[in-house]
């Protein structure tokens, strides 16, 4: 085929898919998997090894580097205090568990020679930030849950591919290779280069960033030069040692607080969605009917039911003793465990290299590990998506996050509280926090602009940001800030004094609050001469144009609708409220 068209092919297919996924809320993968499927073995129009020849598993291995590499960025500590055992049992034991026993359903239900049997077991034991991390983009789960399931996807791949590697190396040396040397070669060889390397580029970067040697418009380039490039050079010393190393790179740019990596985050984030939507497509285009046909037999399914059914629960169970997991929380961890493109890169390379070492069973491995990642992720994407509502899981947004705890907020806070909506104020004045939790208003002491707000704050349970501090400069870094977290539409600010001094802003995100002039000083001028903050509810008795007339001044702030929805206005919004719906507004009396 012609390498220009499928190239294209791949690329206008994936973004059509993830946007159709995001306008019918689906599951991105389900729709990307299908694309592949139709553009491959259904119609024949795309074959990714005759397109990519030779290149195509050097081009997954270094996509899943930089998806790794990404996911390491969103690594946090900050919540491992409260979770970090059981992320450390889900990495431990419960791989160990995992491996232990889909190696020993392997062995019996498809009767594969022992090391092959283990070998799978290694490889099947990853979940993959390829799937887990646009699933969790999808179901918005709870904090405490996306934070467990995306650190135990993100770090378990290496661990998966490390596993592999030893049981490549065992069965390659045979009989007569000391086997516990093997392993701490092996395993000390990948943690000593993953680690040394990972820590290394990393501060590489700090300081570049740190010291300005290099232009703010080659920044984003240069990492991405710096991950592919440590990822290769640590595969060199030690094979599949990569993966280990790029996520470490990643997680140690997360937690530093030398240089902002704002700019880097975004720029992986946007690579990251256009390789998930190549690889899932290639991935499913890449499967021959023949090869899934041989395996569509009972012992398969049996293989599939006993590694959902069993071996994920007992894993999840076993990690969460003692933990303050519900038990709605346990079970939706252990209906959550797909499977991405590392397994199938992995296999399929470590099956080709057996073949030629003699295992000529090893070339099954390739079907039973694509069929599970099929089905588990079909099966998850869906039920992931349905008991995460049907639990409660994944709450629907409908909190406010306000910049600034004065007077006038406190009492506009105080107001939509008693509307049932959330709200959290954000203050660095003491004494605007004291007088806030003196009227139980949840508020955090701290700047905005501070990380350690972003990590304090349940933001699944935000659905928009308020910035009304007095300082104009601060508003708008407030608000461009939380637009890469809740997404443009969602964010908004006062009214500045001087709009001139915006001109030099190339983008500057967040719409007007509540009118066009209506500024911090304004509100505050106000509110200290008497002005009040007021609901009014409007019907036949009194009506909208009544109050308008007798308030021409008014300065309209919230609209709650009868099904306590709120809505806010702002300078772009033209809305007349009706019967029944409540306006807040300030006043005078």
């Amino acid at each position: 085929m012609d390498i220009q068209l499928g190239l294209a092919a791949i690329l206008v297919f994936g973004i059509f898919a993830q946007w159709i996924s995001w306008r019918f809320r689906l599951p991105s993968i389900i729709l990307l998997l299908g694309v592949g499927f139709f553009l491959g073995p259904v119609t024949g129009f795309l074959k990714p090894d005759d397109l990519f020849g030779d290149l195509l598993f050097p081009f997954v291995s270094l996509s899943v580097a930089i998806i790794l590499f990404e996911g390491g960025l969103g690594l946090t500590f900050s919540g491992l205090k409260a979770h970090g055992r059981v992320i450390r049992n889900l990495i431990t034991l419960g791989v160990l568990i995992a491996w232990v026993l889909i190696a020993f359903f392997a062995y019996f239900l498809f009767k594969l020679p022992a090391l092959l049997a283990i070998l799978l077991g290694a490889v099947l034991v990853v979940t993959g930030p390829t799937v887990i991390i646009p699933l969790l983009k999808q179901i918005h789960l709870k904090p405490s849950l996306a934070y467990v399931l995306r650190w135990e996807g993100i770090v378990v791949d290496p661990i998966g591919a490390t596993l592999a590697v030893l049981i490549f190396e065992m069965i390659v040396a045979g009989a007569g290779h000391d086997p516990l040397g093997l392993v701490v070669l092996v395993l000390g060889g990948t943690l000593f280069t993953g680690v040394v390397l990972g820590v290394l580029s990393a501060l590489f970067l700090m300081i570049i960033l740190k010291r300005h040697w290099i232009p703010g418009y080659l920044q984003e380039s240069l990492t991405l030069m710096t991950v592919i490039g440590v990822y290769v050079l640590s595969d060199v010393i030690q094979a599949e040692s990569g993966l280990l190393t790029v996520t470490v790179m990643g997680i140690v740019l997360a937690n530093q607080r030398l240089v902002t990596i704002k700019h880097i985050v975004s720029f992986k984030e946007n690579i990251t969605i256009l390789l998930l939507s190549t690889l899932f497509i290639v991935l499913a285009a890449r499967i021959e009917w023949v090869e899934l046909v041989q395996f569509f037999h009972f012992n398969m399914f049996l293989f599939l039911f006993l590694l959902i059914v069993v071996v994920r629960p007992v894993c999840v169970f076993l990690c969460c003793l003692g933990s303050n997991f519900t038990l709605k929380e346990r079970w939706f961890m252990a209906l959550m465990a797909p499977r991405g493109i590392v397994a199938a890169a992995v296999i399929s390379l470590f099956s080709i290299r057996l073949l030629a070492e003699g295992y000529e069973r090893s070339l099954e491995l390739i079907p039973i590990t694509f069929f599970v990642i099929l089905v588990t992720v079909v099966f998850y994407g869906f039920m992931g998506v349905f008991l995460a509502r049907f639990w409660g899981l994944s709450p629907s947004p409908n909190g406010i996050l306000i910049a600034g705890a004065h007077a006038w907020s406190r009492s506009l806070a105080s107001l939509l509280k008693s509307y049932q909506v959330p709200v959290t104020l954000v203050d660095t004045n003491k004494d605007n926090i004291l007088e806030a939790k003196a009227l139980d208003l949840p508020v955090i002491h701290g700047s905005i602009l501070s990380k350690a707000v972003v990590d304090e704050v349940e933001m699944s349970s935000v659905k928009a940001f308020l910035a009304v501090t007095a300082s104009d400069k601060t508003n708008l870094l407030a608000v461009q800030e939380y637009a890469d977290i809740l997404g443009d539409l969602n964010v908004y600010r006062l009214c500045p004094k001087d709009k001139s001094r915006e001109l030099l802003v190339e983008k500057p995100e967040g719409k007007y609050l509540f009118s066009k002039g209506v500024t911090y000083s304004y509100l505050n001028a106000r509110f200290l001469a008497g002005a009040k903050i007021k609901p009014i509810v409007f019907s036949s008795k009194y009506s909208y144009k009544e109050f308008k007339k007798a308030y021409p001044k008014a300065v309209y702030l919230f609209l709650v609708l009868k099904n306590k929805r709120v809505i806010i206005f702002n300078d772009d919004l033209k809305l007349t409220p009706d019967d029944g719906q409540v306006l807040i507004a300030m006043f005078d009396k």
